[in-house]
């Protein structure tokens, strides 16, 4: 398999760079090139909470989840209230560590402890800080076989 690099002129990004891989397949070769990328990224998702800005590295981020009409980002130092949507965050995120785990949830490999089957199709993800969540059975089959592959990896 060959890489290839172009560069695009594009003036809609304004100052951010944005890096788009194509591939046949997600193999290992691309996961390995996209968590190299994210470690030198540094991204960052922007939230508010009351009238103060800020932005929130997504190395913190352990979940982010939709609660009604707002998404929310919980990390080790609190939670976050992110004004967008769960789909535009996700396309912030690094897919090397942020699987979406139902259609509300999305959560980061970076923090998890352990996940158990309990039953129906529905996986309980345990995650550090003691945050517990359960993946709906639409998703179930997807990261099963995800975290099983990783977990041979190990």
């Amino acid at each position: 398999m060959s890489v290839k690099f172009r560069f695009i002129l594009d003036d809609a990004v304004g100052d951010d760079i944005e890096i788009t891989l194509r591939a046949a397949e997600k193999n290992e070769q691309v996961e390995k090139l996209l968590t190299l990328l994210s470690e030198h990224s540094g991204q960052t998702v922007s939230g508010q909470l009351l009238s103060e800005r800020y932005d929130i590295n997504t190395s913190d981020i352990i979940l982010v989840m939709r609660d009604g009409r707002y998404v929310t980002a919980k990390t080790p130092g609190g939670d976050y209230i992110i004004k967008d949507a769960l789909i535009r965050v996700e396309e912030c995120l690094d897919p090397a560590w942020f699987v979406r785990i139902s259609q509300s949830e999305i959560i980061n490999l970076k923090y998890l402890k352990n996940w158990e089957f309990v039953g129906g199709g529905i996986i309980q993800v345990n995650m550090e800080h003691g945050i517990v969540s359960y993946t709906s059975r639409r998703y179930a089959k997807q990261i099963r076989e995800m975290l099983l592959k990783r977990r041979a990896k190990k």
